[in-house]
């Protein structure tokens, strides 16, 4: 089989571009021009030119074509093939060579990862004076940088492939693809209420920022007016007005009630980002009243997916009602179709328990209709004669689920207390007993810890081997000094940079079980799209699944078999996961 790398460059301004518009609106966009593709082949195939003439497109047919970012080149293509400009091939696999650098802890973009591959400076510039300019109106000399450039992307692309190829497993290329088909199926949105969202949003906004006084001398969040004003009012403006500020709490609390323009000033900031939200749905949302965003592979150093698309992320969406606006109830069928959303239960408390080998609360979830229940009885704070904890001491199990999941990774009692909300003495009592319940975890943080400091003193790569078969690989480890303590100190990617990060046992424990449990989630992910489950989009540890209506319960149970069956790797793990079928998504 043949490897061909592509590469698409096309017409951008700030109104017509992927950030506002996500990817199929910006390819529908009236001034949107795809005017370049350049290609190179591992047979020595070297072309530059207009993608619409000029290319012989039945080369690619039965064989590999990579993309520095198929989530656009991929995407585009397919698009153009359904306004026929450029043939149908069947090309044999489409392979994302971001997707396979950012699996081999590069930075996902081109001039990132060949930086630190093969310490190449890649100079961007070009496509930076690309913007607005259209292929027309380029003279002779910079349409020859743009081939130049072009044809750039598309050898280091092949480059990547041919010296990383290896070390990324079929099974992380199927997900990869997987991932895109995701995005590439859109996602419905009901129109009727985006509209009155939007509508319901700019009242909200013109109701804010006619309270507030000095907005024709100064912009709504001006501190300096805010201050002023409220000097002006006899009143000692706080330090902060942030939501989470105590202080500043108290302080709207006792004035808010009578000046307007205090709690406008707070609320326009969430107003503005509402609005910004409803936007980008309504600006990437298609003719088709699907919109089309972005889920990215391989988002951070344990694996797991984060949103992109520079538009929307759907994996942060605000839950439930806020100033009237509801983003989940945007996403919605038609009425012959429902969704389907499930999503694992607790899922890193049992990859920590499995990676801590800890068979007796691995048995005890296995056991236990509710895991807190059964946490509850094995931290001697429950006994089952006294009847089902949830209906009888509810506030004790909200406190056992807190510890479960605050204190699994070395949490200070302090940082605990912070994070739970609960006084010290009792945050300082909820950590011991989760320590002392829980030793086979506490070894699993220690263990890891001495790996660290071994891998350090023999100046070897610092590994944690994942039960798929994947690793956690953090590189040489260097150390700082703090406070007379040495810390331990990795070189990780994010973005487009490597980035010091401080390491300790606790911190690694939650690496390698979040990374577990996304190779879980992921394994799924694979068996739902062989079993023609269409997930439109997956949140953490949660799928989406559009269905059609009189298949839905049906595809519901399928769905749950699915999620409650490991992988053939960890079959021993104890998984549970809990769904439902709606007309509207919600959490």
């Amino acid at each position: 089989m043949k490897t061909f790398a592509l590469d698409f460059e096309t017409y951008y301004d700030k109104d017509c571009s992927i950030k506002k518009l996500g990817f199929n609106c910006y390819f529908s966009h009236p001034d949107f021009d795809a005017y370049k593709l350049s290609v190179v082949g591992d047979d020595g195939t070297s072309f530059v030119g207009c993608p619409k003439e000029g290319f012989d497109w039945s080369i690619l047919e039965g064989h590999r074509v990579l993309a520095h970012n198929a989530s656009f080149d991929e995407s585009l293509y397919l698009f153009g093939v359904t306004k026929g400009w450029w043939p149908n091939v069947k090309y044999a696999e489409w392979h994302c060579t971001a997707d396979l650098s950012a699996y081999c802890g590069l930075p996902r973009s081109l001039k990132g990862a060949t930086s630190v591959l093969y310490d190449l400076e890649m100079d961007k510039s070009t496509r930076d004076n690309m913007a607005g300019k259209r292929w027309e109106d380029m003279d002779e000399e910079f349409k020859k940088e743009v081939d130049e450039y072009a044809l750039k992307d598309s050898e280091y692309c092949l480059d990547l492939w041919r010296d990383l190829q290896d070390k990324w497993p079929e099974a992380e290329r199927d997900i990869s693809k997987i991932n895109r088909l995701c995005m590439q199926r859109g996602v419905p949105i009901d129109a009727e209420e985006l509209k009155k969202q939007k509508e319901n949003i700019n009242i909200k906004l013109f109701e804010a920022e006619n309270n507030i006084p000095w907005l024709d001398t100064a912009t709504p969040l001006s501190r300096k007016a805010f201050n002023e004003e409220c000097r002006k009012m006899g009143l000692e403006p706080p330090v902060s007005l942030s939501m989470t500020d105590d202080e500043a709490n108290a302080w709207i609390k006792e004035h808010g009630h009578k000046y307007k323009w205090i709690g406008a000033v707070r609320d326009y900031r969430r107003i503005n980002s509402l609005k910004r939200k409803l936007e980008s749905f309504d600006n990437a949302t298609m003719d088709d009243g699907r919109y089309y965003g972005g889920l990215m592979y391989f988002g951070a150093h344990t694996g797991r997916f984060s949103g992109s698309g520079g538009n929307l992320n759907l994996q942060n969406l605000p839950r439930g009602e806020l100033l009237g606006t509801n983003l989940r109830k945007l996403i919605s069928p038609s009425k012959d179709k429902k969704l389907v959303v499930a999503d694992l239960s607790q899922i890193e408390v049992r990859t920590l328990c499995w990676l801590s080998e800890d068979t007796e609360t691995l048995e005890v979830i296995r056991n236990s209709d509710d895991i807190y229940e059964g946490f509850a009885c094995q931290f001697n704070l429950w006994d089952k004669s006294k009847g089902i904890l949830k209906d009888e001491d509810p506030k004790l199990r909200h406190r056992v689920k807190t510890m479960v999941l605050g204190c699994g990774y070395g949490v200070s009692a302090n940082k605990f207390s912070m994070i739970s909300g609960m006084p010290i003495d009792e945050a300082m009592h909820s950590v011991r007993l989760y320590r002392t319940s829980m030793k086979k975890v506490v070894g699993l943080w220690n263990s890891i810890q001495r790996k660290l400091h071994i891998a350090y003193s023999k100046k070897e790569d610092f590994i944690l081997d994942l039960p798929s078969g994947r690793q956690l690989n953090y590189g040489k480890i260097k150390t700082t000094i703090q406070n007379n303590r040495r810390n331990y100190v990795a070189m990780l990617t994010k973005g487009a940079k490597k980035i010091p990060i401080r390491l300790w046992g606790g911190l690694l424990a939650e690496n390698i079980s979040q990374a577990l449990a996304r190779d879980i989630f992921s394994d799924m992910l694979v068996r739902l799209e062989q079993e023609g489950l269409k997930v439109i989009f997956h949140v953490h540890d949660e799928f989406v699944i559009e269905i059609e209506k009189e298949e839905a319960q049906k595809g519901l149970d399928k769905v749950l078999d699915i999620m409650k069956t490991p992988p053939p790797w960890i079959s021993d793990i104890p998984l549970d996961a809990e769904g439902k079928i709606v007309t509207e998504y919600e959490k």
